[in-house]
């Protein structure tokens, strides 16, 4: 699993992919936040703050985690490698 330290390789076309899926089978309400942080991460996908926000605001999605996974699973490498905070 990525250590979530490092500045991933981001794909803007597996963004697209991940927030059209997104889009299309979850409440965009629910995930505004989320949708809003990839949107920001396709401007400059090497940056690592706005990696670091995306990993914040996945990680603020508490059990959306696992719908926002099912619809998109490029989403896995923000997926903390501590998922227990400890």
């Amino acid at each position: 699993m990525p250590n979530n330290n490092q500045v991933q390789s981001i794909k803007v076309e597996d963004v697209d992919l991940a927030m059209q899926m997104l889009q299309s089978y979850l409440d965009s309400q629910g995930i505004k936040s989320l949708l809003s942080a990839l949107e920001t991460l396709k401007t400059a996908p090497g940056n690592e703050v706005y990696q670091q926000e995306v990993i914040k605001v996945f990680n603020d999605l508490g059990v959306l985690q696992g719908a926002a996974l099912t619809y998109a699973p490029y989403l896995n490498i923000f997926v903390s490698d501590d998922p227990f905070g400890d």
